[in-house]
């Protein structure tokens, strides 16, 4: 018998206003995948919403060049709304030319860049729609994010 699971709420429920899920290339990527946990996390504490009232997420997909797949170039593409769920999303390739070798400092930095650029392309790409976002107050939140994420200096 083939049971689809059943959901009460959209796929997003629980993992905040800013979700960031992730693929590797390979098995040797894993340290950029415990720092975006960390800045996952303080996204939740400081998004207060989406600042957008046609969506309750907005999700990021971090594909990660490794041994077995090198996405490339480095960009922020495949921006998608799912009007169903309320959501937007967009794609962080990461080639294995911007993390390895790189200090956790360095990559940290990288990361919180990347995320703040691709929340701004979304929340851009909702206004292009005819959407209103109060755009100052969500960079605002997400500034905070990656600038308790960096620490102080």
């Amino acid at each position: 018998m083939n049971r689809k699971r059943q959901r009460n709420g959209p796929w997003y429920e629980g993992l905040g206003v800013v979700s960031i899920g992730g693929q590797s290339g390979g098995p040797d990527v894993s340290r950029i995948g415990w720092i975006k946990i960390e800045l996952w996390r303080l996204l939740g504490s400081e998004c207060s919403s989406t600042h957008c009232p046609a969506i309750a997420h907005y999700a990021i997909a971090l594909r990660v060049g490794g041994e077995f797949a090198n996405w490339t170039p480095a960009r922020i593409h495949r921006v998608r709304r799912d009007r169903v769920n309320r959501s937007i999303g967009c794609d962080i390739d990461i080639p294995v030319s911007e993390w390895e070798g790189k200090t956790r400092h360095a990559l940290r930095c990288y990361l919180a860049e990347r995320v703040e650029a691709a929340i701004d392309i979304m929340a851009k790409r909702l206004v292009k729609d005819g959407e209103h976002v109060d755009l100052p107050s969500l960079m605002q939140e997400v500034r905070a994010a990656t600038s308790r994420f960096l620490g102080p200096g």
